[in-house]
């Protein structure tokens, strides 16, 4: 008869991850699930506030985070009045010059028709919500969410604007995911 090795390790890592649930811990089926008081929670998601050139960012920030957000069991997104706020801001929207790159023809160096450009954003994402019981102060997280996407530049100025805009609304997807992500980690 074969000893039982595994039956042990099994039995010490439940034992383990027992202790971790006691000291506040929890397993989330869910990426974006939050720790929420018994009948969930009311968030509030006013549209992000953006200062850039690039109006758009602003709602669709909003959008992708919203939409992130939805699905997490007992999490109502409303309006105002609600018991938890998220107020997003477009802190800067910078896209950098272009960087042509060359390439040698019988020896003599000849710009190509294409370069690359640099998309940055970066986004303060502030979430309050109330006090754990009544009476209890409010409790706010600030954090500042930095994303960048390099994207190629042409000649013709449609395909340029177009590779801008794809960059701009892949640097939002990834912050939009980080905020998800992290806002509510520790809460």
């Amino acid at each position: 008869m074969k000893p039982r090795t595994g039956l042990p390790l099994l039995a010490a890592a439940l034992a383990a991850l027992a202790g971790c649930l006691s000291c506040g811990y929890s397993v989330s089926p869910s990426p974006y699930s939050l720790r929420l008081p018994e009948g969930g929670m009311s968030l509030h998601i006013p549209i992000a506030e953006n200062r850039s050139r690039f109006g758009r960012l602003g709602p669709q920030l909003t959008r992708d985070v919203t939409e992130l957000l939805e699905g997490t069991p007992g999490l109502r997104i409303t309006g105002p009045p609600a018991q938890g706020t998220l107020k997003l801001s477009l802190l800067s929207v910078v896209v950098g010059s272009a960087s042509w790159e060359t390439y040698s023809d019988s020896g003599t160096e000849v710009p190509e028709s294409s370069s690359s450009r640099t998309a940055s954003v970066s986004v303060e994402a502030v979430f309050t919500r109330p006090g754990a019981s009544p009476g209890d102060p409010a409790v706010s997280k600030r954090r500042v969410f930095f994303s960048s996407r390099t994207y190629v530049v042409t000649s013709n100025q449609g395909q340029t604007d177009m590779q801008e805009a794809a960059a701009l609304d892949w640097i939002m997807q990834d912050i939009s995911r980080r905020i998800a992500l992290i806002m509510f980690t520790e809460f």
